[in-house]
């Protein structure tokens, strides 16, 4: 077999005996059943006859074994931009304070967000896409600097900023609505998400010029509807206002690829501005019965190292933990069923079955006659059924998942004991319920902090300073509230509690301690009570995890040579 470039089209000239073709996205184009004319498709207008073809190159570079020099020529460019999405150095220099330096890859992250005029930072957790931003300011030196991030994590960017800022920029972090940012130059704000929308005074201030603006945790304007996606990658969003922006994620994909879509529109409309055209090709859109009545579902997964190379090509640069640190130790997880204080059967409990119902059934539903709808009436009337819904099927979920929490609390206590006397000196311990936190940490008390969502930042700081000190042996922490943001690399060692549906929830909490600074190996321990919503949370989540890997991290043979 032999794949060569003509026209620009690539043109397999044998048989797909083997259905790698097909496979790598490759179509059989049939002469004869073409419509021709106007609508003639681009194997016709080149008149190829009956033979396998594509236009899309990342469909060629699957088949690179088989391309001729034509056809490894017409991906060169594309190959080059793959390799510079996952570099690990670069020939560049970058002004720091004295003392500190830039690791290799992280100057290779500089590098490729000065070329791009918008770019998408996807590093796992724990490599430093902040101190990469704050690189990308030292170097181009923007007037002005917008940084928006979760509120938990607003110290944490104030500290890094005071740390690695070669100009005197004045550093604000705006903690109420009623402040209004001043309109000079030299300003590096920083501000949550919720600041920016509504009609505030602090709102339409920020609702200015920015010459850099950084989205932290980008995954959290997955959903192009909500208000605060609308702020940002809106038609008069901050983003159409800013001269260059910067998304930051170690999540950007936290279950299907659907999430990814609002942003990858934003930043390249060309290749990802139909979301049409995206749901059929990566998630999977099909219509299903439902209630008497046809919906579209777009929560597949589909052509996913073809999306990857597509993401990788025009905006994102991710790189792995074990390409970049291989001297960080890594992870490794251990799922740990807690024998149950009684003989009841968890499965048959009725708020068990009901999530069932709920959750697997009646909510997918809702939810899928939600992303097919196709004008704003139809989008307003099925969010509001949605809300409806969900307002009582929440509750019973959430109820159930509360229940399953309390019930293994004392077992969970045991084992976190039992951890301690076997010479364990630190560890984290996640989990998400307010008043599981808190029986946790009064039984720890002595030896332990807490961190959850009601707390001061001064607290929060307070809390984490503590433990990295050495002062504290366990770190209690909300999953979400305490998950992303801050480093916990005084302990190795992490047990969650709780599960969750997210995996990027988890896995960002896993990397507060996998980070710059570790050295040892991390244990991951998920404490799980057997035939309760936990089996079944933890099922989701590796099936979803799978599903991520795929589109951002599965790396396809991609090396060739190339003869002058």
């Amino acid at each position: 077999m032999i794949v060569t470039f003509w026209k620009g089209i690539f043109i397999a000239d044998s048989p797909d005996e083997k259905g790698d073709l097909k496979r790598s996205g490759f179509l059989l184009h049939e002469p004869t059943i073409c419509s021709g004319g106007d609508r003639a498709c681009k194997a016709c207008r080149v008149k190829i006859g009956r033979r396998w073809w594509s236009d899309k190159v990342e469909s060629a570079t699957r088949m690179r074994a088989f391309c001729n020099q034509l056809a490894l020529h017409a991906m060169r460019d594309h190959i080059d931009r793959l390799a510079k999405s996952r570099a690990t150095d670069a020939n560049i220099s970058v002004p720091s304070p004295p003392g500190l330096t830039y690791l290799p890859y992280q100057k290779a992250g500089i590098a490729y967000a000065i070329q791009h005029v918008d770019t998408l930072i996807g590093d796992q957790p724990g490599l430093g896409k902040t101190i990469q931003v704050l690189g990308f300011v030292n170097k181009v030196k923007p007037a002005n600097v917008l940084v928006v991030c979760p509120t938990t994590i607003i110290w944490n960017w104030r500290e890094e900023a005071k740390k690695w800022l070669v100009d005197e920029y004045e550093i604000l972090t705006i903690s109420s609505k009623k402040t209004e940012v001043p309109k000079r130059d030299g300003l590096f704000v920083v501000v949550n998400y919720e600041k920016l929308v509504g009609e505030s005074p602090l709102a339409k201030s920020l609702a200015r010029k920015w010459e850099t603006a950084v989205y932290d945790e980008c995954h959290m304007i997955k959903n192009i509807h909500a208000k605060r996606s609308q702020a940002i990658l809106g038609p008069t969003g901050l983003m159409r206002r800013s001269l260059r922006n910067l998304f930051l994620s170690g999540t950007p994909i936290e279950n299907y690829p659907r999430e990814i879509w609002p942003i990858a529109a934003a930043i390249c409309p060309a290749k990802f501005g139909d979301w049409w055209e995206f749901a059929h090709r990566y998630c999977g859109l099909h219509q299903e019965e439902r209630h008497g009545k046809k919906s579209w579902v777009a929560d597949g997964a589909t052509n996913l190292p073809e999306l990857q190379q597509r993401l990788r090509s025009t905006f994102m640069i991710r790189r792995l933990k074990q390409d970049v640190l291989k001297e960080l130790p890594p992870k490794r997880r251990q799922l740990v069923m807690l024998e149950p204080s009684s003989d009841r059967n968890w499965s048959e409990h009725p708020q068990f079955k009901r999530w069932r119902e709920i959750y697997e059934k009646r909510y997918e539903e809702a939810l899928a006659r939600l992303e097919s709808s196709k004008t704003e009436v139809e989008y307003k009337t099925a969010a509001l059924a949605l809300e409806k819904f969900t307002g009582i099927a929440f509750e019973e979920m959430s109820e159930f998942r509360h229940l399953t929490a309390l019930a293994k609390l004392p077992m969970a206590i045991k084992y976190l004991e039992d951890l301690l006397t076997s010479g364990v000196k630190n560890f984290v311990v996640f989990a998400h319920h307010v008043d599981v936190l808190t029986k946790l940490y009064e039984r720890f008390k002595a030896d332990a902090v807490l961190v959850y969502g009601g707390i001061s930042q001064t607290k929060r700081e307070e809390a984490v300073k503590s433990f990295q000190a050495g002062t504290k042996k366990i770190f209690i922490g909300q999953t979400k509230a305490a998950g992303v943001g801050i480093t916990l690399t005084a302990a190795s060692v992490v047990v969650f509690v709780e599960s969750d549906w997210v995996p990027g929830v988890l896995s960002q909490a896993e990397d507060r301690l996998c980070r710059i600074g570790q050295k040892k190996m991390v244990h991951v321990i998920h404490l799980i009570l057997g035939n309760t919503l936990d089996a079944n949370m933890t099922r989701r989540v590796v099936e979803k995890q799978a599903i991520i890997d795929r589109a951002l991290d599965t790396m396809p043979q991609l090396k060739m040579k190339l003869t002058a």
